[in-house]
């Protein structure tokens, strides 16, 4: 049997509604690795998935089909970034799409080395909507699978939720972002999924700093930054003795400045009409080892050129995950079950398609038209 770690990669990356398709293989290599300068040795992992929020306009998310060719070009750019290293480093082609799922304009791409591991047919894909009435305004996309090292016998699972939670500072906003967690939960998982060996929760989240913002902070300083996660939103939900927020996952240690907001195409200058906050994160499921702790990294991928079209900052997670047998906890807590009638269903499924029918109506200036030949119809009827 096969003693290796599983080595994964996780990439969490709120677009800004602007994904610049032109420049893609410089923004994905730059996802894919943060930290390679050309010249150290760099350690390829086994599994990367790539999380994006607002990856199109939100009422291009309405249309799926007009989203394909980006989302193709994306994953075939990844994966050709992929086998460049490998061939640079063993020869030979070795990564491939495991999975992609949307929802709206959320996307998760999941890749794999596909010479040393093996993945089961039975791959899942599900969505959970939490925007206003139902609809894909914000939500989550998860994909779930099974696999194993060559030449091991025992399968294990993998979950991944990619999620755009409800945004905005203050109280009822923050209520609104606990309430889409515990309803994206409720929709896309079911007991096989809680009990993953391997489970990850990534996406803009959303969660505020709840201090005031302070033009003289140094967010340089590991103390500053001490201070101010003491007063994140989430951070604080986490540690409540009754009904903590996401029980059951871990985060390790934000040691990087806030990921939002930032200005657009300024690499360092937040835009203090938002208070700057960690609002893209990664939590993962609990292990029964410190092992994780001691081999991860958890950083924010730096502001290059290729990224700064964006008000957010990239976050990724790269870890060694243990085996499962005995080593993981085997279940989340308990989700509570949202219960949506068929009305609820039926509204959302008419909301998005009026979000993306009035967006594209926007952009194409087509309400103009309509206006006018509104006016120059009644014009004609009064005359």
């Amino acid at each position: 049997m096969s003693t290796h770690d599983w080595k994964v990669s996780v990439t969490t990356f709120n677009c800004g509604k602007e994904f610049p398709v032109e420049n893609s293989k410089a923004i994905v290599k730059q996802l894919l690795f943060p930290y390679d300068d050309g010249i150290s040795q760099l350690e390829l992992q086994d599994i990367y998935v790539l999380g994006f929020q607002e990856l199109v306009p939100i009422w291009q998310g309405s249309f799926p089909a007009v989203n394909r060719d980006l989302i193709d070009k994306i994953t075939a750019t990844a994966i050709d970034c992929l086998n460049e290293k490998v061939i640079g480093i063993r020869g030979g082609e070795q990564y491939s799409c495991l999975g992609v799922n949307s929802l709206g304009a959320i996307t998760m791409i999941i890749l794999y080395n596909n010479n040393k591991l093996k993945v089961r047919e039975d791959v899942l894909k599900r969505n959970g909507k939490c925007g206003w009435f139902s609809t894909h305004l914000k939500g989550g996309t998860l994909i779930s699978f099974n696999m194993k090292h060559n030449g091991d016998e025992n399968w294990e699972r993998f979950s991944f939720i990619c999620v755009h939670l409800n945004a905005n500072e203050g109280a009822n906003n923050r209520n609104q972002r606990i309430n889409d967690y515990k309803r994206i939960m409720s929709e896309v998982c079911d007991s096989a999924i809680v009990k993953s060996d391997h489970f990850f929760f990534l996406g803009d989240l959303n969660f505020r700093v709840t201090s005031a913002y302070d033009s003289a902070t140094d967010y340089s300083s590991a103390t500053t930054l001490r201070r101010l996660l003491e007063n994140d939103e989430l951070n604080l939900l986490r540690k409540k003795e009754d009904e903590p927020l996401c029980r059951g996952f871990h985060e390790l240690e934000i040691k990087f400045p806030p990921t939002f907001k930032f200005k657009v195409f300024e690499k360092e200058t937040y835009n203090t009409k938002r208070i700057p906050s960690w609002c893209d994160r990664i939590l993962y499921k609990t292990y029964a080892t410190p092992r994780l702790e001691q081999g991860g990294t958890y950083h924010s991928v730096p502001r290059s050129n290729a990224l700064i079209f964006s008000d957010h900052q990239p976050v990724n997670l790269t870890v060694k995950l243990p085996r499962s047998t005995g080593v993981t906890e085997p279940s989340l807590l308990p989700i509570e079950r949202y219960r949506l009638g068929w009305s609820s269903n039926l509204v959302g499924k008419i909301g998005d398609v009026v979000i993306g029918y009035c967006g594209w109506l926007i952009t194409k200036n087509a309400h103009y038209w309509i206006l006018g030949s509104v006016l120059l119809y009644l014009l004609i009827r009064i005359l």
